[in-house]
């Protein structure tokens, strides 16, 4: 399993930096974040108690799909527009077809978009703007957040596996402990803190205030996403959220903290007057 941890993430990042700053692979990043979307959101919706028919969870994969490509193209203006009228379609689907518990199927598929969707979608978006206007921001925003999240599951994934004696959320996640968590945070504040010591650009958009607070943030938050998807696992009575080569599990396994981080983060930088507006 350790090992293929280890290849998949490195043809993952090989992907992702690719996509961020080499025009041969430009489709990649959005590829690979359209391909991730629709893993995660059929895993979702296969997670409740009424796992909805093929023409709901087609419905889901279409709206997903649009929103992905509505943040490409127009900078999610129509966002609200897909999330009601999957509403409204997949309620009148469930009416016509006469579905006994059209209601949830109807409203997993809506929260998994919520989910598995709009934080992909925002990365798609930040990302388009970036190469649109020609500026480079974007694309280290995003490596900011990806790598210090992904530091902080690394460092609480080894420090536990080695040296977990403290359970952090037994009913949750028995595998999580105390001394991983703590270990997640020192990796993401020490991996932040040399990419603003030795990366220009992370340099110039980040303050150190600023570096110290996003990484607590992600560490902290990025563990909730970890529990709550373990949680949606224990309730479904499952291991694994589905099947990937990757050693982690399903797609939820791998993103389920960046799909938490990305959302305050975005939330973060939105607020901050400091940030590009054209961006956030």
């Amino acid at each position: 399993m350790l090992f293929a941890r280890v290849i998949s993430a490195v043809l993952f990042y090989a992907l992702f930096f690719l996509g961020l700053f080499n025009p041969w692979f430009v489709w990649a990043l959005p590829v690979l974040l359209s391909v991730a979307c629709l893993l995660a959101l059929r895993e979702f919706v296969h997670l409740g108690p009424y796992p909805p028919r093929h023409s709901f969870l087609l419905l889901a994969y279409g709206a997903a799909l649009w929103m992905l490509a509505d943040a490409y193209l127009y900078r999610l203006d129509h966002a609200l527009l897909i999330l009601g009228l999957l509403t409204v379609v997949s309620l009148g689907l469930g009416t016509l077809i006469r579905e006994r518990h059209f209601a949830q199927m109807a409203g997993i598929c809506l929260i998994g978009m919520l989910y598995a969707t709009l934080p992909l979608a925002l990365m798609t978006y930040i990302w388009r703007e970036a190469v649109a206007t020609d500026q480079f921001n974007g694309q280290h925003y995003l490596i900011f957040l990806v790598l210090v999240t992904q530091s902080a599951d690394v460092g609480a994934y080894f420090i536990g596996r080695f040296w977990g004696r403290h359970k952090l959320a037994p009913q949750l996640s028995p595998g999580k402990t105390w001394e991983g968590f703590f270990g997640g945070v020192a990796l993401a504040l020490l991996v932040a803190a040399l990419m603003k010591l030795s990366w220009n650009n992370v340099d110039r958009i980040f303050a150190w205030r600023e570096v110290a607070v996003l990484s607590l943030l992600f560490a902290v938050v990025g563990t909730l996403g970890d529990l709550a998807e373990s949680w949606l696992k224990r309730n479904a009575g499952i291991k694994d959220s589905g099947q990937t080569y990757t050693g982690h599990g399903g797609m939820l396994d791998v993103i389920d903290s960046l799909l938490f981080t990305t959302i305050f983060y975005y939330a973060y930088l939105g607020l901050s007057p400091k940030h590009p507006t054209e961006i956030f």
